[in-house]
C-alpha cells in the first residue's frame, strides 16, 4: 500500500475553502502554504472583532493535513489559558464539519490519542483503502508515535453503540441539526451544555424535567433524548 503524505498545495487550497466558509473564525500561524498546517479557531464566544484583536486573542489551536484523493485530517486542541472544555472542542469540530461535509461527505473516524498534551479531538476522512485504514485504527497500528485512546467509527453498521438502528436518512437529518456525525451523539451528550453554549454563542440550559412524548429525558441511549435534542434544543 502506497503511503500518503499531506501536501503544501493541497493544504493551501483547503485553507482557502475553509476561510471562505468560516471567515474570521479561523486564521493561520506562519504560512497557509504548509503540509503541516496550523492555525487558530475562534468560537462565537471568543470571536475577535478585528485583525488587530487576533494578535491578542486566545483561540483554539487547530491543525490539518490534506492529500487530495488520499486523506484529510482536522484536529482541534486546547487553549491552555482558558481551560478549554471538551464541549468547546466539539463545537469547533462542528464548524469544520459543516464546512467540509457537503464536499467530502462524512468523515471516516473520530479519535483521540493517549498522553496527548494538547488533548486533540480529530476527524479523519480516508478517501482510499478505507477498510484497511479503519482496521489500522481499530488495531492501534495507524500511528508509529501515538496510541489511540477513544475511537468512533463513522457510518459503521450495525450501529450497536447506541443500542438501536435508525434509517440512514434519519441519521443524516439528525447530523445536520446537531452539526456532527450521528455516531458522536453520546460524546455530545456528555458535554451538552458547553457544546450548546459554544455552538450558539450563548448559554442555553436544558430545562429540568424535560420530557418528550411524556417520557423523561435521561440519556442518549434512549430514543426520547435524541428526539428532544433534534426537535427542541437545536431549533432554539
Amino acid at each position: 500500500m502506497q503511503e500518503l503524505y499531506s501536501k503544501d498545495e493541497d493544504c493551501f487550497e483547503l485553507y482557502k475553502i475553509l476561510k471562505r466558509k468560516m471567515g474570521n473564525k479561523i486564521d493561520y500561524y506562519g504560512t497557509p502554504y504548509n503540509a503541516l498546517f496550523s492555525g487558530k479557531y475562534f468560537s462565537h464566544y471568543r470571536e475577535p472583532h478585528s485583525n488587530i484583536d487576533y494578535l491578542f486573542e486566545s483561540g483554539l489551536p487547530f491543525y490539518f493535513k490534506f492529500c487530495k484523493n488520499g486523506f484529510l485530517r482536522i484536529s482541534v486542541g486546547s487553549d491552555i489559558k482558558n481551560n478549554t472544555t471538551a464541549g468547546e472542542k466539539l463545537a469547533a469540530l462542528s464548524d469544520f464539519y459543516r464546512a467540509l461535509v457537503e464536499t467530502y461527505g462524512n468523515p471516516t473516524v473520530f479519535y483521540t490519542t493517549k498522553e496527548d498534551d494538547e488533548a486533540l479531538f480529530s476527524l479523519q476522512w480516508s478517501f482510499v483503502n478505507k477498510e484497511e485504514e479503519i482496521a489500522k485504527f481499530k488495531n492501534d497500528t495507524y500511528f508509529d508515535d501515538a496510541s489511540i485512546d477513544k475511537l468512533i467509527i463513522i457510518d459503521e453498521k450495525p450501529n450497536e453503540s447506541l443500542g438501536y438502528n435508525l434509517k440512514d436518512e434519519t441519521k443524516q437529518i439528525i447530523s445536520q441539526q446537531v452539526g456532527l456525525p450521528f455516531e458522536l451523539l453520546p460524546l455530545i451528550d456528555e458535554n451538552i451544555e458547553d457544546y450548546l453554549m459554544y455552538t450558539k454563542g450563548k448559554k442555553i440550559g436544558i430545562p429540568k424535567g424535560a420530557k418528550t412524548d411524556c417520557l423523561p429525558v435521561t440519556s442518549f441511549e434512549e430514543k426520547a433524548k435524541t428526539r428532544t435534542l433534534s426537535k427542541n434544543i437545536f431549533n432554539q
